[in-house]
């Protein structure tokens, strides 16, 4: 195949709009492996998170996961794990509280949030989704979801000086309007940060300084054997720009904001008309 390999995005691409996996796209999926292809999911979510979702629809590749900052292979081993430092950190934190900002930080499959509100509600049910539709079982989705926590720490910046802990991605959120400027003033104020959004900025997503998707793929594809003309890529928001740009392949979701989808060389339909599996099908099985 020209195409040995598809790395893939969860929310708003393989996901549809009630977190499940459509049937026809999983079918895809298993015809494209079946004739030697490669799924490999790349997510901003957290590892345990990929695992899951990866198990549920039969999957035993490498995964992807916190933007680039976690590589896993396809044993389960970790290949890389990416950190930040802690003066990074602690300088993110400054910045937040000076501009009003609501801001949580993971530390492995725990959620370090400084108040319960609306963004950290439900999160470990939301970051192990039940799958029902898509064949999860209950009884192991209730045993990876043991191993999620959210933790209430009020004085987090606190917490980084004392523990030192290993932080792989930070998220911020605003009760309304864009994080555009916010972005823009991280990014001359913290420059050892990347900033991306999941959410057309709604949300931003922090790595550390040179971690990104399209990053780790590279260094997946090398460890793999493979080229990156060999690869194609679909996504359908801004932290899957560089990974879309990267690929031999970059395919945009039709649900992908307009610079997302101008930077892709194609763009299929959207998440909830089975994007991914007419991908699949236009593009990697002919």
């Amino acid at each position: 195949m020209e195409y040995s390999l598809l790395a893939v995005d969860l929310d708003g691409t393989l996901f549809n709009n009630d977190r499940e996996i459509d049937q026809e796209t999983i079918d895809a999926i298993h015809t494209y492996r079946n004739r030697g292809g490669k799924v490999v999911i790349c997510s901003g979510r957290s590892p345990l998170s990929t695992k899951w979702i990866s198990e549920t629809i039969g999957l035993h590749e490498p995964i992807i996961a916190y933007n680039g900052a976690v590589l896993i292979d396809e044993d389960g081993q970790t290949i890389e794990q990416a950190r930040f430092s802690q003066q990074a950190i602690l300088t993110f934190l400054d910045i937040c509280q000076s501009n009003g900002i609501y801001t949580h930080l993971y530390e492995g499959d725990i959620l370090l949030v400084p108040e319960r509100n609306k963004w950290n509600l439900r999160w470990i049910e939301k970051n192990i989704p039940a799958l029902e539709r898509s064949g999860g079982k209950a009884e192991i989705c209730a045993k990876y979801r043991n191993q999620c926590s959210v933790k209430h720490v009020e004085d987090l910046r606190g917490y980084i000086e004392e523990t030192n802990p290993d932080i792989t991605k930070m998220a911020v959120f605003q009760e309304e309007g864009s994080l555009h400027s916010f972005s823009a003033l991280l990014k001359k104020q913290a420059t050892d940060l990347e900033i991306s959004s999941s959410f057309d900025f709604v949300n931003l997503e922090i790595s550390p300084a040179g971690i990104t998707k399209g990053a780790a793929l590279i260094k997946l594809v090398e460890h793999l054997g493979l080229h990156m003309s060999q690869v194609a890529a679909i996504g359908d928001n801004y932290n899957d720009l560089v990974m879309i740009e990267t690929a031999g392949l970059g395919i945009a979701m039709g649900n992908a904001p307009e610079k997302v989808k101008h930077a892709a060389d194609a763009v299929t339909e959207t998440n909830s008309n089975g994007g991914v599996a007419k991908a699949i099908e236009n593009y990697l099985l002919k």
